[in-house]
């Protein structure tokens, strides 16, 4: 085990590029996917997904390169790009829950109004925690990332997980199209394990659970950092969610059959009409 740890040690920064490599290949994948036919309401979903996997990208990559940024650049510009982190992953999870609302709509038309709750809860605590203490940016940027995984990630998670489940039962199934119909349940049960992994395991915190369940825990319990399996479920949910997106292009293929059946009676009519008329 100290050999393992020893070796994402060493490997940590890898660790992390490839975390946030796994996410925003997951938005860019989506973001890139044309859904203008669909008549999905997973169609008109997906934007946020792209937005989720786009800002959980560019945070990881955050925790690369600011520590190597603050090497030259003065202590404000590095707690101005502190700041920003937090602020992507903020709206990284504030997309997962609005992607789960957005699902859900037309089930729990409400939904909407406790995402923004759930977001301005977030905000608040990070108030009232720059004005508790005087610990510097660097310790706000920790306290917020863990409120941050509580207060979004963990019920953001399962509300995208259920909703994802919740359409393909609803639309996907009765398409015919059982490989994605398994498939989205793949990437609903990833989104389940992004949720459990980020709230339980999350930053040392002064708080409880933080100050019991934390990172530090999981290091301890398995010698893997946590985004090592960040980067493992973010990779399962790029693979589940491309295999899901196959959906916008059989339904443009039946679209385009229907069309091309309604052509055909459409010209056989003219036809008869002619002969009759002849």
């Amino acid at each position: 085990m100290p050999t393992l740890r020893s070796l994402f040690d060493i490997n940590y920064e890898l660790v992390l590029f490839a975390s946030g490599l796994v996410f925003f290949v997951v938005g860019l994948a989506v973001s890139l996917q044309s859904r203008r036919l669909s008549r999905l309401q997973l169609a008109r979903s997906l934007s946020w997904l792209a937005m989720f996997g786009v800002a959980q990208g560019l945070h990881e990559w955050g925790l690369l390169f600011i520590p190597i940024q603050a090497l030259y650049m003065d202590h404000l510009w590095i707690s101005l790009l502190q700041l920003l982190q937090v602020m992507l992953l903020g709206a990284a999870y504030y997309a997962l829950l609005a992607f789960g609302a957005d699902l859900l709509q037309e089930k729990w038309p409400r939904l909407w109004s406790v995402t923004h709750l759930l977001l301005l809860l977030w905000m608040a605590g990070i108030v009232w925690l720059e004005r508790r203490s005087t610990l510097g940016m660097g310790w706000l940027q920790q306290q917020a990332t863990i409120l941050a995984n509580y207060v979004l990630a963990f019920p953001g998670a399962l509300l995208a997980a259920y909703g994802l489940r919740f359409q393909a039962e609803r639309q996907i199934k009765a398409l015919n199209l059982r490989s994605i119909y398994n498939t989205t349940l793949v990437a609903s049960l990833t989104l389940v394990l992004f949720g459990l992994f980020s709230a339980l395991f999350v930053p040392y915190g002064d708080f409880f659970p933080s100050n019991v369940l934390n990172q530090s825990l999981l290091v301890g319990w398995t010698g893997v950092p946590q985004p090592v399996f960040l980067s493992i479920i973010g990779l399962i949910l790029a693979i589940a969610v491309t295999r899901v997106l196959e959906v916008f292009d059989l339904e443009t293929d039946r679209i385009i059959d229907q069309m091309r059946l309604e052509q055909g009676v459409l010209t056989e009519r003219h036809r008869i009409g002619r002969e009759l008329h002849d």
